[in-house]
Parts: structure tokens; C-alpha cells; sequence
């Protein structure tokens, strides 16, 4: 005997059962005879997350698969539907019919009419608002070096923004300087302290700092100090590292990108609070001369989408060097396939970074060049920063040459007895009156860059 209560909970499943069976058939029959509103419907649900993947795109979220896993499951969609139709039909199911059906649903002028009106509608949304920026181009017109120098000149206080496809980076200017630099996207993962032992940021930290400055605009640096990644004494030195690094990665890039720059009555909190106080003339020199390196670089491996082949006896040529950590995580990642460029995620280093130990192994004969081998004499090997050492070394040498050189005439000057009022020395010195020539023009140190000639000491002394 049937207990009442589940005579009831039977028939409400059975109604239940009945309704969502009327409702699917009335949507399979909507698609099938494009009644108007359901498939209104269904276009607005596609206009939704054709939108929603936009949206995404413009605010540097997401990853790069995005639009192709949408489009495959669109394709996929339809051409499941088309195949319920198509097995539930009269027709005979053979190889050709089931090829012209699958052809029909992927290239029907319905699905791909679908999904470019949602996308041309989106793209409208997404470009019809006004651009909130004072000036803007590409860097094919003009370079970005020369951008910031204009501005640097002019003192202007604003925002600089460099975009390219993967990434982002904002440079707040204030007083002729680089206040702060706020990438969207960090290409460092790993801090190496030496040859044996380095730092790695968890890459879900990294994941999750990424997203916040989508979101809120919080710059990505701060988040991870935020969540004990980094302590606040090295908090500034690093955001100056990792901030250079993307402008140079920018830099470095041979495919036009697009700038836009815009003025500020005043710069944000965490730009003031956090000055870098980088001079624009020597982060450009620096920049400059990684430029350089990486244009030799690229005559030993000119493809960095090119896989990587070691040598017939690398094996034994690895028993007769020192490799350092990160060496060695390198050629475990090789089978094949392995392309310098994959080797940035792998790895968690810059692509600069990532040549220069490619370099130093090819030097040790473990991994074959590509490219130009003879090219490698003199190249900096991965690490050691030999090229950079080098230019290093000339500056100071030039800076000992110039401030002896002062010493010289100082000297001659206070033999002939030409000292201005209150000790300082005269404008006019001992040969130039003796030929009665007029006061030289001050060739004061600040007429350079103050900034560029303190580094420079600094590293001396360091």
C-alpha cells in the first residue's frame, strides 16, 4: 500500500519531468524554425559572453586561450545540435551525409553571422566611449624613447601608458622624473642571489596579484607585499627592479605598440608615497645599452620560437662545468620542443635573462647555436653581467680622467695665484689671461645628468 505522501512527491517529480521536457522541445523547435524570440534569446545570451570576453581582453585579464576556448565551444554547440538532428532524421547515416552535415553547421552563414554581430557590437561598446587622454600614438610613428624624453623635458606630471599584447605598464612622471613604474604583468617570477641559490615568487601569488590590479588597481608589487611576499625594507629597490625590467622588455619589443598619455592634477597615493626617483636620461642609457646586448644576442639564437638542440655529447661536456641552478632546470626542460620563449614561463625569468644562459651554454659547447656562433666572443654570459661590467668600468674610467683633469687646473690656477673671493676659483683662468680670452662658459656637473654621474660612483665604490 502506497503511502500518501509519496503518491504526491511521485506526481510533482512527474509534472516536473513533463514541464522541462515541454520547455527543451520548444527550444530545439525555436532554433530549428528561428522563431523570434527564443533565438533573440539565445543571441543575447551569446552577446553576453561575447561582451563579457571583451571586457576582459581591455582590462589585461585572463589568459590567451580565452577567445579560442569560446569559439570552441560555439563550434561545439552547434554542431552537437546539428547532429541530434541529424541522427534523429530519416535520412540514410552514411560518411558523405554526416561530412556535409558537419560542414554545414561549422560554415553556415547563420553561425558565423552569429557570432561577428555579437563581436562587431561589442568592439562598438567597447570604442565608443571618449578616451580619457591628453595625447596618444604607436611607436612606429614615434618612439617611446623619445616620448619620455619630451615629457621629462617639459616637467610634465601625468601617466604614461605602453601597451602590447601581453602586457601593460604605467609610468607615473612628476618634477622631470620616473616617480613610479606599475607593471600590469610581472615577466620576473625568480630572484637569483648567486649561481646556487634563488628566490621564487609562488605563482599563484603572482596569479592573484595580477587580477586584483585588474580589478582595483592596486599595483601588483604592493599586493604581493601585502601578503608577506616581500618585506618592506627591499620593497622599493625591487619595484625599481621589476619595473625597469618591463620597460626595457618594452623597449626591447620589434613590433609596434601603442602609447596614450594622460595628465594628472596629481599623481596617485602609492606613486607618491613610493618615489623612485629615477632620472629619465639614465634609465634610457640603461635601457639603451640592454638594447644593444640583446641585438648581439639575437645573432646566436635569432628565432625565439625556434627549439632548442643540445649537442651530441652534452652529457659529457656538463661533467666538466659548474652549472648553477638555474642551468640545470634549464636542460631538464629540453625534449625537444622546447623554444627559448616557453622557457620564460618555465623558468620564471625575462627573456633577456633567459638568452644569457642559453649564451653561456652554447660558450660550453652543451647546447647548439642556431644563429652565428663567432658572434659569442665577448657576449656576456649568464650572470656574470660581463658586458655590463665592461661599459661600467669606461664610465668610471672617464669619470677618474675628468675629475683629474679639474685637479690639473686647479692646481695651475692656484700657482698663479687665481682664487676668487671667498676660496672659490675663478672663471678666468691663468691662460686664458695671459691670451686675454674672455671667462669660459661653466661646464658645471649638473649640465649632465647629477643623477646618472652619483650611480656611477655608487657602483664604483660598491
Amino acid at each position: 500500500m502506497l503511502h500518501p505522501g509519496r503518491t504526491n512527491d511521485a506526481t510533482a517529480l512527474a509534472d516536473l519531468a513533463s514541464d522541462l521536457k515541454e520547455r527543451i522541445g520548444a527550444l530545439i523547435d525555436g532554433l530549428v524554425s528561428k522563431q523570434d524570440d527564443v533565438y533573440e534569446s539565445e543571441f543575447v545570451h551569446l552577446l553576453s559572453r561575447v561582451r563579457e570576453l571583451v571586457d576582459r581582453k581591455l582590462r589585461m585579464e585572463g589568459t590567451k586561450t580565452d577567445t579560442r576556448d569560446f569559439l570552441g565551444e560555439l563550434l561545439f554547440t552547434r554542431l552537437r545540435r546539428g547532429m541530434h538532428l541529424f541522427l534523429r532524421s530519416d535520412d540514410e547515416v552514411t560518411a558523405l551525409r554526416a561530412a556535409e552535415w558537419v560542414m554545414g553547421v561549422l560554415f553556415s552563414v547563420t553561425t558565423l553571422s552569429e557570432f561577428a554581430k555579437a563581436f562587431d557590437q561589442s568592439l562598438i561598446r567597447s570604442t565608443s566611449g571618449a578616451k580619457d587622454f591628453n595625447f596618444a600614438g604607436r611607436t612606429d610613428f614615434i618612439s617611446v624613447e623619445e616620448v619620455l624624453q619630451m615629457l621629462a623635458s617639459g616637467k610634465h606630471l601625468g601617466c604614461l601608458s605602453l601597451e602590447k599584447g601581453d602586457n601593460r605598464l604605467d609610468i607615473y612622471l612628476k618634477e622631470g622624473r620616473v616617480f613610479f613604474l606599475d607593471p600590469h604583468h610581472l615577466i620576473r617570477r625568480v630572484l637569483t642571489v648567486d649561481s646556487m641559490r634563488h628566490r621564487e615568487i609562488p605563482e599563484n601569488a603572482v596569479t592573484e596579484a595580477e587580477s586584483r590590479r585588474a580589478r582595483e588597481g592596486v599595483p601588483v608589487m604592493l599586493s604581493l607585499h601585502e601578503k608577506g611576499v616581500f618585506k618592506k625594507d627591499e620593497l622599493r629597490e625591487l619595484m625599481r627592479t621589476f619595473g625597469k625590467e618591463v620597460l626595457f622588455d618594452f623597449m626591447r619589443e620589434h613590433e609596434p605598440y601603442a602609447f596614450y598619455y594622460r595628465k594628472l592634477e596629481k599623481l596617485p597615493e602609492f606613486a607618491e608615497s613610493h618615489d623612485f626617483r629615477l632620472g629619465v636620461t639614465s634609465i634610457l642609457l640603461e635601457g639603451s645599452k640592454q638594447l644593444d646586448d640583446w641585438k648581439q644576442m639575437l645573432l646566436v639564437f635569432p628565432d625565439p620560437d625556434a627549439p632548442l638542440e643540445p649537442k651530441a655529447d652534452m652529457f659529457a661536456r656538463m661533467g666538466d662545468v659548474a652549472l648553477g641552478v638555474l642551468e640545470i632546470k634549464l636542460l631538464s626542460q629540453i625534449n625537444g620542443d622546447t623554444t627559448p620563449r616557453s622557457l620564460v614561463s618555465l623558468l620564471g625569468l625575462p627573456l633577456y635573462d633567459v638568452y644569457q644562459l642559453l649564451i653561456r651554454l652554447s660558450r660550453e659547447g652543451i647546447l647548439s647555436s642556431s644563429g652565428d656562433a663567432d658572434s659569442m666572443q665577448g657576449m656576456a654570459l649568464g650572470g656574470d653581467d660581463a658586458s655590463v661590467h665592461d661599459s661600467m668600468q669606461e664610465a668610471f674610467a672617464a669619470l677618474d680622467a675628468n675629475d683629474d683633469a679639474e685637479q690639473r687646473r686647479s692646481a695651475i690656477d692656484r700657482v698663479f695665484g687665481d682664487e676668487a673671493p671667498g676660496g672659490g676659483l675663478s672663471s678666468l683662468s691663468a691662460l686664458d689671461r695671459v691670451l686675454g680670452g674672455e671667462p669660459a662658459k661653466s661646464d658645471k656637473a649638473g649640465d649632465l645628468d647629477r643623477e646618472l654621474l652619483d650611480i656611477l660612483r655608487k657602483n664604483k665604490k660598491g
